[in-house]
């Protein structure tokens, strides 16, 4: 993955908005770390991953991968990011 691009497309969102922290790289561009400003409360967030980001082989999130250039390709794809929720919780 390219690490501007990884910068500019991935983001950490709750239900009140982007969720402010430190993104890190790690393991030759394979690893993307986020680590919050304040530490994590208990809710739902979501990771919000731009579609145009894409590997070294040009996959992309919500496009299918392996994809014979010789057919041709019926699927439009129209959302800019996928949403990944996941949730928090104290033990």
């Amino acid at each position: 993955m390219d690490e501007a691009l990884l910068h500019r497309l991935i983001e950490v969102a709750n239900a009140d908005g982007p969720v402010a922290g430190q993104i890190s790289i790690a393991a030759e561009e394979t690893e993307w770390r986020f680590t919050p400003e304040k530490p994590w409360t208990t809710g739902n967030y979501r990771l919000l991953v731009g579609t145009s980001l894409e590997d070294l082989a040009g996959n992309r999130i919500g496009r299918t991968f392996d994809v014979d250039t010789f057919d041709k390709v019926s699927e439009r794809l129209t959302r800019k990011s996928v949403s990944l929720p996941f949730r928090v919780t104290r033990q």
